[in-house]
């Protein structure tokens, strides 16, 4: 049976080249049984589309309306319906104007959200109507413009910034004025917040407190009482008006608070010495979050902590109507409104700092690295957050500060950590550290006491480890759970940053540019090397500062620098300089990231974006930044490949986001052939993605009479139709028929996608 309809496949093919519409026509009516269905996958996203991957477990700012509660991350914003326990998402996929979400109140009289973001921008959302703002936009402002806090009064919001004061107007949605250098000689002065008592506003300042009468022009810098000397001459970390006083907290000293019949600050019994994170007046009790811990102080000054096991680190809390919101930098938004406290998450990775993405067996995943930029430990959670199918899931693992994980072909994991050696995780549950005590791993400087892992890498052989800092870097763990040690004469080598290994067998190791930077490759086979530099006669690197590497479909090593990219065919060869538009590749650019996807084009991630060139990094295809895109940011740290979908996956330093590619890996024949989305429905604007195709198969698209209306071929096994024919024409609604043939003829394949209204 599947002969005699490959044959028939075949065939189609063949006559639809020859353009024998009748033909074609008359069979497909009497053979609907060939057609294949269209697979839907409900957690896939169109070909040309993003998604944003944010993490909410660090909520940093809450505000609250009768109906919802509202949480900030620092690049999104939830909204929990307590109806239901719903939660929405906003970021800037779906309007904000920002990307780092400083601050957020909700103005309930108007009905409205106001959120403030770290580039001194503001959106207003109400209704399903998102309304940005800059004040600072006809204003020339040197130095930041972080919006720091919102307080509301009198229906007017102030915006505490780093450049003064945005007062706006709420029943209009605008500014109103700007109040600017309010320094006590008319310099730049930063306000971290705002609170008022009767008719006074009081300013928490990066030099100590300033009260001014709303009846004055306070655009007028010589209108402010100031208090700031002694303790009050530094920063204030938070303001706010509770049981007829003023209270700020400032760090190391303590919370003081202040009444205008005394016209003196005084420092309270408690929390002296300590570090705040807020200071809010809200319900019956004045929050605030000192050294980790959440404390309350009622209208009789008397202060209880609030614990409990979800209370780790508290960013910020308002009460109502005695139940607490608590906004957490570890387990999101918490509430004990329902008795006991829980935690309210809506799906996305648990931490938002990515340092390294990895993709094994459909999944991706995101770590958030080990080390800083001078090698010292982060003390990190050992999480590795797995997205599979739709859905993110936290890996925990028995190690702190995770470099790299790795998932071999029996799908036993394994998991790098910068100090602890590196962890198994197998299929049958056992879990295996591998350290100093068990292993040949070691540490050369302090000797013996961590065991730093950077990187690992699969191979045909077991799996290769990076050891930093040791003599003997280079490790392989066989299949045989035996171990095979490597020692580096070059001493560079001693400080392996990242792996990878060819399609000849060689290992390519990137080695610290600090420690002398370089590529180091090692040949198993003959335990012969060649340490690549940026000199003339070894290697040529662009520079020695190699930030990425990545091994192609043809079997080329592309390595990313300071200074652009280059390829070797060879560790013995020269490096070889890819020429875009008239310039070596990216030479202005430190190229932090490489991925390879199906259709051997190169992703390449930099501090100024995304590029995606063809094979030979000649022709520029996709140049995304945030000013042309969802990206959260144009620091790109690291990028990855689902090879099954073609999503494409980028950790920039404010978080992850993803692109549907048009290129998936493939093989010579035919897989489970999907199309997606089908139907394809009026107010669809992407494009219809083919996968599932033998490699670069040739695909035609025609109308059921079998006309031919578009024609293309795949990038690996991915091709894709953005709905309209050759004269660029919208695709009318009926059912349209997909033919596709290897490149050799022999397979072939048939397809249907129905457009409709």
């Amino acid at each position: 049976m599947i002969v005699i309809l490959k044959l028939l496949c075949q065939t189609i093919f063949k006559k639809m080249a020859s353009s024998s519409r009748s033909f074609v026509t008359s069979l497909l009516l009497t053979s609907h049984f060939l057609l294949l269905t269209s697979h839907t996958i409900a957690q896939e996203i169109p070909i040309g589309t993003w998604r944003v991957h944010i993490s909410y477990n660090s909520v940093k700012s809450i505000t609250l309306d009768n109906d919802y509660i509202f949480g900030a991350t620092s690049n999104g914003v939830m909204m929990l319906d307590l109806d239901d326990n719903s939660i929405t998402s906003y970021s800037k996929m779906n309007g904000l104007s920002g990307t780092t979400v400083t601050f957020i109140q909700y103005d309930g009289v108007h009905e409205q959200l106001l959120i403030g973001y770290e580039d001194g921008k503001i959106d207003v959302i109400k209704g399903n109507a998102i309304k940005a703002l800059d004040p600072t936009r006809t204003t020339s402002i040197t130095g930041t413009k972080s919006i720091n806090h919102i307080a509301l009064h009198n229906g007017l919001a102030y915006l505490s910034a780093d450049f003064g004061v945005v007062v706006f107007d709420l029943a209009r949605a605008e500014v109103k004025e700007t109040w600017r250098d309010l320094g006590a000689s008319g310099e730049t002065l930063k306000i971290n917040a705002a609170t008022f008592k009767d008719d006074s506003i009081y300013l928490a300042t990066d030099k100590g407190v300033m009260a001014g009468d709303l009846d004055d022009n306070l655009l007028d810098f010589n209108n402010y009482k100031r208090h700031n000397t002694g303790t009050f001459s530094g920063a204030i970390q938070g303001i706010a008006a509770f049981n007829n006083k003023i209270y700020a907290a400032i760090d190391n000293s303590g919370l003081f608070s202040y009444t205008s019949l005394s016209g003196t600050w005084t420092i309270e019994s408690y929390l002296t010495g300590e570090t705040f994170t807020f200071l809010s007046a809200s319900g019956n009790n004045l929050l605030t979050g000192a050294d980790g811990k959440l404390w309350e102080i009622d209208a009789g000054n008397n202060i209880t902590q609030v614990a409990n096991e979800k209370i780790e680190a508290p960013l910020y809390a308002l009460e109502d109507n005695g139940k607490l919101w608590i906004g957490d930098n570890v387990n999101g938004l918490l509430s004990d409104a329902n008795g006991t406290f829980q935690s309210y998450l809506p799906n996305g990775p648990s931490q938002t700092a990515t340092f390294r993405l990895a993709y094994a067996d459909g999944s991706i995943y995101a770590i958030a690295g080990g080390y800083t930029s001078a090698f010292v430990k982060l003390n990190n959670k050992g999480v590795a957050d797995k997205f599979t199918n739709g859905v993110w899931a936290a890996q925990s693992t028995s190690l702190t500060d995770i470099t790299d994980v790795v998932v071999d072909p029996s799908g036993n994991s394994y998991f790098a950590s910068f100090g602890e050696g590196f962890e198994r995780q197998k299929t049958d549950g056992s879990v295996n550290v591998f350290n100093a005590n068990n292993s040949p791993l070691i540490n050369l400087n302090p000797p013996g006491k961590f065991v730093n892992i950077t990187a690992l890498a699969n191979s045909d052989n077991g799996l290769w480890v990076a050891n930093y800092g040791a003599v003997n870097s280079l490790h392989l763990l066989k299949t045989d759970d035996t171990w095979e040690s490597f020692s580096a004469p070059v001493v560079a080598a001693r400080y392996p940053v990242d792996l990878a290994v060819d399609l000849s067998g060689y290992i390519w190791m990137i080695t610290n540019p600090t420690q002398g930077g370089g590529i180091y490759v090692y040949d198993r086979t003959s335990k012969g090397y060649e340490y690549i530099t940026d000199a003339s006669g070894s290697g040529a690197l662009p520079s020695k500062n190699v930030r990425s590497i990545a091994v192609d479909h043809d079997g080329l090593v592309w390595v990313g620098t300071d200074i652009g990219v280059a390829y070797f065919f060879e560790p013995s060869g020269e490096a070889i300089k890819p020429i875009y538009e008239s310039r070596f590749l990216l030479r202005d650019d430190k190229v932090t990231a490489i991925a390879i996807d199906g259709g051997n084009r190169k992703w390449m991630g930099t501090e100024r974006g995304v590029w995606l060139f063809n094979a030979t990094g000649e022709e520029m295809i996709y140049n995304f930044t945030t000013d042309n895109s969802p990206l959260l940011s144009n620091v790109i740290r690291d990028i990855a490949i689902n090879h099954k979908t073609g999503e494409v996956f980028f950790a920039t330093d404010k978080g992850i986001v993803s692109y549907r590619g048009d290129a998936t890996e493939s093989n010579s024949v035919f897989q489970s052939v999907k199309i997606f989305p089908n139907p394809v429905t009026n107010n669809f604007n992407g494009s219809v993605g083919i996968n599932g195709l033998a490699t670069n198969a040739t695909v035609k698209i025609t109308d059921i009479r079998g006309k031919l209306i578009w024609q293309t071929q795949a990038n690996g096994g991915t091709a894709m139709w953005d709905v309209r024919d050759y004269n660029g024409r919208r695709a009318a609604t009926g059912v349209y028929l997909v033919f596709a043939a290897s490149s050799d003829g022999v397979e072939s394949v048939v397809g249907k996608i129905a457009v409709v209204e």
